[in-house]
């Protein structure tokens, strides 16, 4: 406690100042944040594989798709968080995936590329209109793609079950 200027601040265990309000509220706000997006522990950003919160609920409609180029993976919310997580492959080096905030504009079962040989595009997203788009692919293990986001195909046809137009897609550096 500062009684040196006669005010209620302390210096916490983590080296801030603040008063224990501040403090409560601190804390608390990183609690109901890690709620709110349904934070899981570290183990489940390990493997490569498909992965379903720890309640096993069912589902509602996605809200908002998280692509973590750093991680090469992407995580699907609704309104409770994150239910649905998988690996992915973005842009390789000389046609990376941009960063950004976007939203799903069309959606094609079956669509081939016009900019890269007919590739197949099996339930393909697009989110924007210079050719990004979210679909399944090959997964190697590392960005390898032309600037889309490559799925595993039993993920990417789950989602296209799920989505609708207009689905928010963040593509950030560093996982949330």
């Amino acid at each position: 406690w500062n009684m040196a200027r006669k005010s209620l601040s302390r210096k916490w265990d983590d080296g801030s100042v603040g008063t224990p309000l501040a403090g409560t509220l601190r804390g608390l706000a990183v609690g109901l944040l890690a709620l709110a997006l349904g934070v899981e522990t570290a183990s489940a950003q390990s493997g490569r594989d498909t992965r379903y919160d720890g309640y096993r609920r069912t589902a509602a409609k996605p809200v908002m798709a998280i692509v973590s180029l750093g991680d090469q993976r992407v995580s699907i919310y609704d309104a409770e968080g994150k239910f649905l997580e998988a690996p992915v492959s973005t842009g390789s080096t000389g046609y990376e995936t941009p960063a950004g905030i976007f939203s799903v504009v069309q959606k094609k079962e079956e669509h081939r590329s016009n900019l890269y040989e007919d590739g197949e595009m099996p339930f393909m997203q697009r989110i924007t209109w210079t050719g990004i788009a979210l679909h399944a692919g090959n997964l190697p293990g590392h960005p390898a793609s032309h600037g889309c986001v490559r799925l595993p195909m039993a993920f990417a046809r789950q989602l296209f079950d799920m989505t609708e137009m207009g689905m928010r897609v963040l593509i950030v550096r560093d996982d949330m």
